[in-house]
């Protein structure tokens, strides 16, 4: 039986004349996107030609909110309170609505960045306020975060489904929480292939030490800034191809 996932990928991750060149390629290998804002990377300019280049493919789009460092590309931790989280988070989900509108498409999921990603997924207030500032601009938007240990009580309270992610370029503590690069280094393509396929069949991932974790995702991401992206975009396609593995965006399974 074929087995569906939906691919994502984080893009428009440049700024100004300095672009990440697997953008064009991954759009043709994924059938969702998540749009940098600008906190983390992109400009208005750049965030206009991404949203338009993922319209005229057809793919979900999301805005991919972080916190604000340019200079740390959004990995580095900051201390802020659960209203700057939705502040911060409201501002850059309208950005991209506003640029999808434009396009003549609509937005379909808000996905945190790097630090405020992992924030987001360990601490229910930073998770209560990025959902919070979902609903604010449409609550039909689905939220990314790494599990589901926030669903019910994101559903519940803004009516937000939230859908669990993997990652199958990232490195996993045993205990099921990411570690976080501050540069993303390249991983072995076949590897993470391996990786994707025993996410999208098995539910499991290796984690660091070696031991199993779980892996419950409807979602699995790659990233635009790893040096071999889309060599490694190409591997998991066709590792998915010799599994029997559908790429569908999540908007086609609803």
């Amino acid at each position: 039986m074929s087995t569906h996932i939906d691919l994502n990928c984080d893009i428009g991750e440049g700024f100004g004349p300095w672009q990440m060149p697997a953008d064009t390629e991954l759009m043709e290998m994924v059938s969702t996107v998540n749009v940098a804002a600008g906190f983390h990377a992109g400009d208005p300019s750049t965030l206009r030609a991404t949203v338009d280049r993922a319209a005229g493919h057809g793919l979900d789009i999301g805005a991919h909110v972080a916190l604000p460092d340019l200079v740390g590309f959004g990995r580095r931790r900051m201390d802020l309170s659960a209203q700057e989280a939705y502040d911060i988070s409201l501002y850059q989900i309208s950005a991209v609505a506003g640029f999808a509108r434009a396009a003549g498409t609509t937005l379909t999921h808000v996905k945190p960045h790097g630090a405020l990603y992992m924030m987001a997924s360990a601490d229910r207030a930073i998770a209560d306020a990025i959902a919070r500032a979902t609903a604010a601009v449409d609550s039909s938007l689905r939220l990314f975060l790494l599990d589901a240990r926030f669903a019910d009580h994101v559903l519940g309270t803004y009516g937000v489904h939230v859908e669990p992610e993997g990652f199958p370029d990232m490195a996993y503590a045993p205990d099921g929480q990411l570690v976080l690069e501050r540069t993303k280094a390249p991983r072995p393509p076949e590897q993470v292939a391996h990786r994707a396929v025993r996410m999208a069949t098995e539910n499991v991932v290796d984690a660091s030490d070696g031991s199993v974790v779980p892996v419950r995702a409807r979602t699995l991401c790659l990233h635009s800034d790893a040096p071999n992206a889309a060599a490694t975009g190409r591997a998991v396609l066709d590792a998915f191809a010799a599994h029997d593995i559908t790429v569908r965006s999540l908007s086609s399974l609803a």
